[in-house]
């Protein structure tokens, strides 16, 4: 079990914390590091238990409770779930258990982004079962948006699996991405032109994605949220490199290699820990947990 005083000393802590069901939510950390150079930084993967996205709502909220309270105790200016079932949800679970931290998810700031580019009014989201069962997407698109947008959802359950595991192009990931895509190419969502990837594993098919769907606009939440955070911190510039320590639940040397192509650089100071189980029961009058 890592302890507080291992990763940090002096009274030091992270600026941001943020943790994924795996090494998916590595590449919302590649956008918050271009943006804060000078911050620093703890990442929690709970490889372990992965993929989230497939499990209950009542699972999901647990894990995440258990997630966000392993890395609270690092004391985090800013909790980041940078996992899209996370935040589609259970971040209102997360919001109200700890009122005194910032906590942020995935799903609005794609949401926004993906109105400021859409010109039919039809937005497509691509994720996992968990994201696309939600309905998160198309209930904050009506909201902000006015009611004047269309949205379909489609999940991808192998996309995820494929990217942890390094496939991100070749034949066969590019048959299953065209499998997927279909309906967008010739189908019922052929009028889609903006799509969000509603899951952190996605962004590195992005290249595949685009050759499959040139006439698409794709948007990128964790771009977006780190680009939101930035213009809300408006911080000033770094005299020195800020520190980055991740945390696995399990495979340390699988989430060195296969991380290091999420986050653009070596994944360097990767710590095993256990994630402490909580006791607690889902609330169904408000969605959260005791």
């Amino acid at each position: 079990m890592v302890e507080d005083g291992d990763l940090w000393k002096n009274g030091e802590a992270p600026g941001f914390a943020l943790f994924d069901s795996g090494m998916g939510g590595l590449s919302v950390l590649r956008h918050f590091l271009e943006l804060f150079p000078g911050e620093d930084f703890l990442y929690l993967g709970d490889m372990a238990r992965f993929p989230y996205g497939t499990k209950s709502r009542e699972a999901i909220c647990r894990f995440a409770v258990e997630d966000a309270d392993l890395l609270v105790g690092f004391r985090p200016k800013t909790l980041v779930a940078a996992c899209f079932t996370v935040s589609s949800q259970a971040l209102d679970v997360l919001v109200s258990r700890y009122p005194t931290l910032r906590v942020v998810g995935m799903v609005e700031a794609g949401a926004r982004a993906a109105l400021a580019e859409t010109r039919t009014g039809h937005i497509g989201v691509l994720g996992t079962e968990g994201t696309i069962r939600s309905g998160a997407y198309p209930a904050i698109l009506s909201r902000i948006g006015g009611g004047q947008t269309r949205v379909e959802g489609v999940a991808c359950p192998l996309f995820a699996p494929m990217v942890e595991e390094g496939w991100i192009d070749g034949e066969i990931p590019e048959r299953i991405a065209r499998e997927y895509l279909a309906p967008f190419v010739e189908g019922r969502l052929s009028e889609v032109d903006t799509l969000i990837l509603g899951c952190t594993h996605y962004p590195p098919l992005l290249p595949m994605l685009r050759r499959i769907l040139p006439h698409i606009v794709f948007v990128d939440p964790g771009r977006e949220l780190a680009r939101a955070e930035f213009l809300r911190h408006r911080a000033p510039a770094p005299e020195k490199s800020g520190r980055i320590s991740f945390l696995v639940t399990d495979g340390r040397e699988r989430f060195r290699r296969v991380g290091q192509h999420l986050l653009g650089r070596p994944v360097e100071d990767v710590r095993e820990t256990v994630v402490p189980a909580r006791e607690f029961s889902l609330v169904s009058s408000n969605g959260g947990f005791l």
